[in-house]
């Protein structure tokens, strides 16, 4: 679903603030509760986990407010258009008479797409910090033994399940099952390819059937609102059982290129 009202559109960016505050308050306490056993606390992996899931909100939130105050607004698009999209007009067969009519069909359709473009991002993203983070969070707390008893190997089902189940968290496998499942079909385009299934979070139902397209309402509001809440109250979990570690290197934070 398109974000096509500017109410719906405000709602957004100020749910994507509230959890972009969040994060940011959260990486900023972890912060001062790991500095005094790491001096080089802003690559420990406890604190880059949630400054970096609140880069990633804000990014999506700045998306929202150019599309609302630039792309949305016809007089910058009328006085940015020749410079900055002019090439689209051919492709969209408006003539070089009928170029004032033109840039108004053509805004709509480059409005659209960029959220569009800027959801699968979102997804992508956050679901590649989470991951990435659950393998590394994995191995500090699921014993050798243990691991040595899970069919499967590294496969990322194999290493989320016993994760919280040792976190008793594991009432939240569907809302995690569901991010999997959401962010594949939106890399297919709003097509679920797998077989028919139904998955749970929170008790609420989300089916998906082969071939058809997701029926899960708005994506954007879906992450936001219901899947990222749950995988932050994992991540609460799991950095306060590693609250006494002296420091945990995160391999993914890497010195700022100028």
């Amino acid at each position: 679903m398109l974000l096509d009202r500017p109410l719906e559109m405000m709602a957004k960016i100020d749910s994507l603030l509230d959890l972009e505050t969040k994060l940011y308050d959260k990486a900023y306490k972890t912060a001062k509760n790991i500095a005094p056993r790491n001096k080089n606390w802003e690559k420990d992996i406890r604190y880059t986990t949630f400054n970096t899931l609140s880069s990633v909100i804000r990014y999506a939130r700045l998306n929202l407010i150019f599309r609302e105050e630039f792309l949305e607004d016809s007089k910058w698009w009328n006085i940015n258009y020749d410079e900055y999209f002019g090439y689209l007009g051919p492709y969209f067969g408006i003539a070089e008479s009928d170029r004032i009519r033109g840039r108004d069909n053509i805004r709509q359709p480059v409005s659209d797409d960029f959220v569009k473009t800027m959801i699968v991002g979102l997804y992508s993203s956050s679901f590649s910090i989470m991951e990435s983070r659950f393998r590394l969070f994995y191995n500090y707390l699921i014993k050798e033994e243990q691991k040595a008893s899970i069919k499967g190997g590294r496969d990322i089902n194999n290493i989320i399940k016993p994760l919280l189940c040792e976190l008793n968290l594991y009432s939240k496998i569907g809302c995690i099952d569901l991010f999997r499942v959401a962010r594949n079909t939106i890399h297919n385009n709003g097509v679920h390819t797998h077989n028919d299934t139904i998955i749970y979070c929170k008790q609420k139902p989300y089916p998906f059937f082969k071939g058809k397209p997701a029926t899960y309402g708005d994506s954007l509001d879906l992450l936001i609102l219901k899947i990222l809440p749950e995988v932050i109250e994992i991540f609460d979990k799991i950095i306060e059982r590693l609250s006494t570690e002296s420091a945990i290197v995160d391999p993914f934070a890497v010195d700022e290129q100028v």
